[in-house]
């Protein structure tokens, strides 16, 4: 029964572990103006040939700051 418990727990765990999150996804055109936004927000981002990419668990909160 231990074994079960255990092993249920490990699975649950792990599904809770995504790194999903943890990519990134194209959110708009370069623009200073944005960059501060982001900055001022404490919201990490990645600058992509002139394009600015967000973590996709940051989304929401991105798009509440600056849209």
């Amino acid at each position: 029964m231990k074994i079960v418990i255990i092993s249920l727990l490990l699975f649950v765990l792990a599904g809770c572990n995504s790194q999903e999150d943890e990519q990134y996804m194209y959110w708009a055109d370069h623009s200073n103006n944005q960059v501060e936004r982001l900055d001022q927000a404490r919201i990490k981002y990645e600058i992509r040939d002139g394009e600015i990419w967000i973590k996709k668990k940051d989304s929401l909160k991105v798009a509440a700051c600056c849209s």
